[in-house]
């Protein structure tokens, strides 16, 4: 089985718990019901709905399907009923590194997709319409890193910087979260 099949079969494994996992009636019923709900359990067990909704779903992170261009998946964080303001400042830094990682993937892979295909089309051009060999690509492969270089050195300092800045509201929510604990 190729890495691409064992990856796929684990993401859907992973997120199973936000599609039926059902019967066929169970499955029926599921696709009726509102866009925003999944339903878990058999036909025979009482059927429990969950809100894909994060202002709905306190308690779970939703992850959705991998964005088409950067391949990340985006992951949709709790919100709880109680949120205090540790925990929403360190839920929405949270936020803005992904968003910052999003927007930097969208941008590279979007850029390598393009210079791709104008290096195949070149290539085919000067080869009489012949397919691009691997030898062809690992070349243009080369050139492309060689000039990120910079950018990627940039991105991977900025996105340190903003996952060590995570640290401390990571640890101020987590405090809060253990001294109200141990205080009720």
């Amino acid at each position: 089985m190729s890495l691409l099949k064992k990856t796929t079969g684990l993401s859907r494994s992973v997120c199973k718990r936000y599609t039926s996992t059902a019967t066929a009636p169970a499955a029926a019923a599921a696709a009726t019901s509102s866009p925003n709900t999944a339903v878990h359990g058999d036909a025979t067990s009482s059927r429990k709905r969950e809100s894909l909704d994060p202002r709905l779903n306190r308690d779970k992170f939703l992850v959705g399907n991998p964005h088409p261009v950067s391949n990340l998946r985006p992951i949709r964080y709790p919100i709880p009923e109680n949120e205090s303001e540790e925990d929403r400042h360190f839920r929405e830094r949270r936020e803005r590194v992904d968003a910052f990682n999003q927007h930097f993937w969208v941008n590279n892979n979007a850029m390598f997709i393009k210079a791709k295909a104008e290096y195949e089309e070149k290539i085919r051009a000067q080869n009489g319409g012949q397919p691009v060999t691997t030898e062809e690509l690992s070349i243009f492969y080369k050139d492309f890193l060689d000039k990120a270089y910079e950018r990627q050195m940039n991105y991977n300092r900025q996105w340190w910087i903003e996952n060590i800045g995570l640290l401390l509201p990571s640890a101020k929510a987590a405090l809060r979260k253990w001294t109200s604990r141990s205080s009720s």
